[in-house]
């Protein structure tokens, strides 16, 4: 088994941008987090990327499981993870 065979078999790493509006952007899925830290360098001074209030964030994922399974629900425009919002407001 190669390395990325490996690595992939345990995980992939997704890398976000949340800006000062919050609003969430998914730059990229990297086989390993250096790569991922690499791309902040490549990006962070690009528009969009370079305010000093907006952060990066690389989250690894794990390959062949399900995630978000609680499900999403619409509100005030979003649609966001059923967890996030109580479910008297539903």
């Amino acid at each position: 088994m190669s390395q990325i065979e490996r690595d992939l078999s345990r995980g992939v790493f997704l890398l976000w941008h949340t800006d000062n509006y919050d609003d969430e952007k998914l730059i990229g899925v990297y086989e390993t987090e250096e790569q991922a830290i690499s791309a902040i360098t490549r990006i962070k001074d690009k528009p969009g990327f370079s305010d000093p209030e907006g952060k990066f964030e690389v989250a690894r994922y794990e390959l062949n499981k399900d995630h978000w399974i609680e499900g999403f629900v619409r509100r005030e425009g979003f649609s966001l993870p059923k967890w996030f919002r109580p479910t008297d407001s539903e």
